[in-house]
């Protein structure tokens, strides 16, 4: 169910760039924290310590809010990564998972619920955070069947993007601990690479 706002509605926002980044890192935060259907305006009045008028001119309710705040999320960048093989690329997006933090991955597992009830949190999370990744992963995995490491007639191919992606965001919802460089790189040689029947070159 969408949110409606319960303060006046909107007007011209005069919020500085520096102060908008403060609230969107506050929302950040927060959706890690309690997720989206307990994030309030008031959480995040207190915590960007700004007043709750100034939130509703600039975003009339808390689905628009977090929608700028997916926005501005920084991923974790797997678009750069290129080092010839699979088994490399795949190990240096498991470094770059364990960098984060699990920030991401606790930040998706946020809105997980909230996003099938909302199809613009639902768009704007595609749109701003997914994919990126998927562009990245879809890159990675043509550029091993171009050198001969993946058959294009492999049937998991279809399913590379939700394998990697998978493995990112399950280890916190099965273990409960954040997803980390070392769990990653197992699951990537003992689950993705035979599932594409990887052939080393």
């Amino acid at each position: 169910m969408q949110t409606t706002p319960t303060s006046p509605g909107p007007g011209p926002s005069r919020l500085s760039e520096e102060r908008r980044r403060t609230i969107l890192v506050a929302v950040r935060e927060l959706l890690k924290d309690v997720g989206f259907e307990a994030l309030t305006m008031d959480m995040v009045s207190a915590k960007a310590r700004t007043s709750k008028a100034t939130l509703y001119r600039r975003w009339q309710h808390k689905t628009l809010l977090v929608a700028a705040a997916l926005e501005q999320t920084e991923r974790i960048r797997i678009d750069a990564v290129d080092t010839g093989t699979l088994p490399g690329d795949l190990d240096g997006v498991a470094v770059r998972a364990g960098e984060d933090g699990g920030q991401s991955a606790r930040l998706l597992s946020s809105l997980a619920h909230a996003v099938r009830g909302d199809r613009h949190l639902a768009e704007a999370l595609r749109r701003h955070v997914v994919e990126g990744h998927l562009d990245a992963l879809r890159l990675m995995l043509s550029r091993a069947v171009q050198r001969g490491e993946v058959s294009e007639d492999c049937p998991a191919i279809a399913y590379f993007p939700q394998l990697v992606l998978g493995a990112m965001l399950s280890q916190r919802a099965v273990t409960g601990a954040d997803p980390d460089t070392t769990y990653l790189r197992a699951y990537f040689r003992c689950v993705v690479l035979p599932s594409l029947e990887y052939r080393p070159r």
